[in-house]
């Protein structure tokens, strides 16, 4: 009966001990703010009735209140999304969504890299586990997404071990009377409202080309898309309305990724056998002058202010679907058709290129543009505060830049426009110490 006590003693003090020991590792994370707001709302008698759930996309292109303000048959509804979030966490995090709450209406973000074959990537599914509170629910989780090798994952004192030196800084923050009281201390993104996070920062003069793996239908996982199905059969199980919808990227990634276009055609071909509306909101209708990729804060982020452009606009599209109204949903229905109605100049890059061992370099720039229309180039150099023009305006795409002309640290900027026309694009490189090594 002693050795008995003693083991349960020893259970008991390993779990204590690993209980501190998580929270002095565990770092600050979107989950406690999104906990503290549904539990007010819980209070306040308020019942989420829409849901949108995904990856990191979603979490930072739709803003709760909004849809909530200006959708009349919506009360409240909260973000879900989660960094990297995959569609078998989808699935199972969604089933103790619909545990919870009586919601009616669920967005599922859908990207062109979803049913991809891909490698494992544990810590997105390590984050979605800590979200789901059924505790069914969690072990059908594990048992159809985890190895047995993964669960020492589950021993956060372990998930959290290369966190050791942040200890101080973790048990501070959590320590503080803002966290306890929901207020988020600021950072690059920002937790703002019931799962949102705004990117602050916008490209600017950084955006340029940004290309993604080429999609084909090949390369297609077909045990991932089944949980597109199971998706879709639990909302059909439990009454409930699903969309589908593709959070925006930059421009010239669905420009200029290869397949990109066979992929929006799969996916609307997909979802409208199995009677879900699916969006594209890359082919939003004049996407090029509501948001130019220099508006983006990544390939695949919208910054600044453009989730609220983001969610106004699908707000009108999903009142027309609640309503079952006819017409047009303000998208295109093609990549062919939106590249036709971008503007006439729609984005620029540039790249250098090492021309011989004396390190002179030549700079090359890219435009996208309308067919036939004649476009011209001017590059510059910028350092120390001081602007030269290494070679003004021209069709020429290509320009020198002599050994003597590099110091470090510099930024080098092309700029481009359409001939006869004073509007300009941009794109800048600040060159460092190492940038060319």
């Amino acid at each position: 009966m002693n050795n008995f006590k003693k083991i349960v003693l020893l259970f008991l003090l390993l779990f204590v001990f690993e209980q501190i020991l998580g929270f002095a590792l565990e770092p600050v994370t979107y989950q406690h703010y999104l906990e503290l707001e549904l539990k007010q709302k819980h209070v306040e008698d308020m019942q989420p009735d829409m849901v949108f759930i995904g990856n990191s996309r979603v979490m930072t292109s739709f803003i709760p209140s909004v849809f909530s303000e200006r959708l009349g048959e919506v009360d409240c509804a909260f973000n879900a999304g989660t960094g990297s979030q995959g569609i078998e966490g989808a699935y199972w995090y969604l089933k103790d969504i619909l545990k919870q709450y009586d919601v009616k209406y669920v967005v599922f973000g859908l990207d062109y890299q979803t049913f991809l074959q891909e490698e494992r990537v544990l810590k997105r599914d390590l984050v979605v586990l800590e979200r789901i509170k059924s505790v069914p629910v969690k072990a059908g989780f594990i048992l159809d997404v985890f190895e047995p090798s993964e669960y020492v994952y589950f021993l956060k004192s372990y998930q959290y071990r290369d966190q050791i030196w942040n200890c101080g800084e973790n048990i501070r923050k959590k320590l503080s009377k803002e966290y306890r009281q929901g207020i988020y201390e600021d950072g690059e993104t920002v937790y703002e409202n019931l799962g949102f996070a705004r990117e602050r920062e916008v490209f600017g003069n950084r955006a340029g080309v940004y290309l993604s793996r080429p999609w084909t239908e090949e390369e297609l996982d077909r045990e991932r898309l089944a949980y597109l199905d199971r998706i879709i059969e639990l909302c059909r199980e439990e009454e409930v309305t699903l969309y589908a919808v593709s959070t925006p990227l930059t421009i010239s990634t669905v420009c200029e990724t290869p397949g990109y276009e066979e992929c929006n055609r799969f996916f609307h071909q997909y979802l409208g056998e199995r009677g879900i509306p699916y969006d594209n909101l890359n082919l939003m209708e004049d996407r090029g002058m509501l948001l130019p990729d220099e508006t983006m804060n990544s390939m695949e982020h919208v910054g600044g202010d453009g989730a609220e452009l983001v969610s106004a606009y699908y707000c009108d599209i999903l009142q027309s679907r609640m309503r079952k109204e006819q017409g047009k949903s303000r998208l295109y229905d093609s990549v062919a058709e939106m590249k036709a109605n971008l503007p006439d100049l729609s984005y620029c890059d540039f790249h250098t290129e090492k021309l011989d061992e004396a390190g002179n370099r030549e700079l090359t720039a890219k435009a996208f543009h309308r067919e036939g229309v004649e476009v011209e180039y001017q590059f510059e150099k910028e350092a120390g505060g001081v602007t030269e023009v290494l070679q003004d305006y021209g069709t020429g795409e290509t320009c020198p830049l002599p050994a003597e002309k590099i110091c470090l640290p510099m930024t080098l900027r092309a700029r481009c426009r359409v001939k006869g026309e004073e509007t300009e694009k941009m794109f800048e490189i600040v060159i460092e110490e190492g940038t060319w090594e």
